[in-house]
């Protein structure tokens, strides 16, 4: 089957500097950069002008009904290099009618003109990385801005969005970091919900090699909440926010009815996208292909794909499922689950083939099945909320094995 990505995202990789749990493929450039002339101009200038080079090397465009501008802190640059970004894509892509046109932002790194000249430039839908509203865990993480940018920016935003000016945004929060017990997160979410944005992403803190948490992490310095704690930040999450009219859609994500983002539900769906810029990982027809991650590496290698040869994925193909196992653990994620016998039938296997599995799968979940952390509805399995989202980990682990007895 022959589909057209209708999703691109784009690496932005510059930052005032690298948190401490960031293991992302970004370019710190202090505090005092200057998007168009002046400090950092000519850095910027630079990677901008072999990201549009990439963008135009694609051979088989068609329209976007969703763009998501990711980093780094997309929102160092000037309005003005978003709006050339966008129309780049609208020139040579073509961008939707109602398309969802998302862009990571953070705290102190814009003010209120730029936020409306981001919205000029074609920016519906805001990400706003502020992770705690307490000074102190901000400070600890690395994090640059205050309790009280955020605050100011989580007002812009409510502003625009109440205005009409955007259609929604989101704001996001980082569980279980160091010197956050319960009754900080407690805070955090109480006031979070006080300008009631219309999404939240919540994620786990991980601990990834190469950040400074988990140098501290290996030498017993890296104070984090218990086990205890952790769940029980989970299940105060939950609760709070399905009484705040939130609906839990995915893992780490809630929402208001109407906005789910729709560029994330293309990766938990398996379908293709375009991705532009350095460490970026793109999959238009299926097959996954990620870019070098440092900038000198990237440059030679965009130069390579536009004068040269496309990478064999990047060219228009029938498309190629992603393996079973991934297409399962990607549709767990999701609120609506997996339909099973549907994804088995995509792989061709004999019907007796088909049922041994199968069966060996139920085998593998029947615990999860009987403790109700795992729910079947006719074909269709889903994690129970709160507590089979919780230890999602533990059932797809199951999963993960039985896939290798099969496969």
């Amino acid at each position: 089957m022959n589909r057209f990505p209708r999703s691109a995202y784009v690496h932005i990789p510059f930052c005032h500097r690298r948190c401490f749990y960031c293991d992302f493929a970004v370019i710190p450039m202090g505090d005092n950069i200057q998007p168009i002339n002046g400090i950092g101009s000519n850095t910027v200038k630079e990677y901008l002008h072999f990201l549009h080079k990439e963008i135009l090397s694609i051979k088989h465009k068609s329209p976007l009904s969703t763009i998501y501008l990711g980093g780094g802190t997309p929102s160092i640059l000037d309005p003005q290099q978003i709006r050339e970004l966008i129309n780049l894509f609208r020139d040579n892509y073509g961008i939707d009618y109602g398309a969802e046109i998302t862009m990571e932002v953070d705290p102190a790194s814009f003010n209120e003109d730029e936020l409306y000249g981001f919205i000029s430039a074609g920016i519906n839908r805001f990400s706003l990385g502020v992770q705690s509203f307490n000074n102190h865990i901000l400070k600890n993480a690395g994090r640059r801005h205050s309790r009280e940018d955020s605050e100011k920016s989580c007002s812009w935003l409510k502003k625009t969005y109440d205005l009409g000016l955007i259609k929604s945004w989101s704001l996001d929060l980082i569980q279980n970091l160091p010197l956050s017990g319960f009754s900080k997160w407690q805070e955090d979410l109480k006031k979070t919900l006080i300008y009631a944005p219309p999404h939240l992403s919540i994620y786990d803190l991980s601990i990834e090699n190469g950040t400074v948490f988990k140098k501290l992490s290996d030498i017993g310095k890296l104070e984090l909440p218990s086990e205890d704690e952790s769940l029980k930040n989970s299940e105060l999450t939950s609760q709070i926010l399905k009484g705040s009219g939130y609906s839990r859609y995915e893992i780490s994500n809630y929402s208001f009815p109407g906005h789910q983002s729709r560029h994330n539900r293309v990766y938990w769906k398996g379908l293709g996208w375009w991705s532009f810029g350095q460490g970026s990982t793109s999959s238009p027809w299926g097959e996954k292909l990620t870019r070098p991650r440092r900038s000198k590496d990237y440059k030679k290698w965009v130069i390579n794909q536009s004068e040269n040869s496309l990478d064999s994925s990047l060219v228009n193909k029938n498309f190629f499922y992603k393996e079973l196992d991934e297409q399962i653990m990607l549709g767990m994620r999701l609120k609506e689950g997996i339909d099973i016998i549907k994804l088995f039938n995509e792989q061709n296997w004999e019907i007796k083939k088909s049922e041994n599995n199968f069966n060996k799968l139920l085998n593998e979940w029947k615990k999860f099945l009987d403790s109700g952390l795992l729910i079947k509805r006719g074909d269709r399995f889903f994690l129970r909320d709160p507590e089979g989202l919780e230890l999602s980990n533990q059932i797809l682990i199951s999963m993960f094995k039985w896939w290798n007895k099969v496969n």
